[in-house]
């Protein structure tokens, strides 16, 4: 006689699926944790410096002068942005913060993007995830000190 309960064990039919499945987001998951680590982290060796296009420059060295400048102030929903750019040798050796605040954490952002602007040699870089409207303000911060190089 069959039971009428319906919380009895009854063969699961598709499990291997449902494993086979949950192994997959799992491995997914651990993957992307991977990715941001190294993209929020990346390996010291990872890092390097481009120099700058040298369109214009002075006719015996063929580089531009070492030159410090400061951009505009950038306010956005998060703070204000205004960043100092440093040239020595042709390229990007450092971006200072002047002025920059964001809430709720999201500074924390910053000096991955300071890092990245030097790597990138300006602000084509992707943005720090979670902090999209500090890496917008901070983009536009640095454009605004970058055009001040002569």
């Amino acid at each position: 006689m069959q039971s009428s309960n319906p919380y009895t064990a009854k063969p699961v039919k598709g499990k291997s699926r449902w494993l086979g499945s949950t192994l997959a987001i799992v491995a997914v998951s651990i993957g992307g944790a991977w990715v941001v680590d190294n993209h929020l982290n990346p390996p010291a060796a990872a890092i390097t410096q481009q120099p700058l296009p040298s369109s214009t420059g002075s006719a015996s060295t063929g580089t531009k002068p070492d030159q410090t400048v400061t951009g505009a102030v950038i306010q956005y929903q998060f703070g204000v942005m205004q960043l100092e750019v440093v040239r020595k040798s042709g390229k990007i050796s450092a971006v200072n913060v002047v002025q920059g605040t964001a809430s709720a954490g999201r500074d924390g952002a910053i000096p991955y993007l300071q890092q990245y602007a030097v790597q990138a040699q300006g602000s084509n870089f992707s943005n720090v995830s979670g902090a999209t409207y500090t890496t917008s303000a901070f983009k536009q911060a640095l454009d605004s000190a970058i055009s001040k190089l002569s």
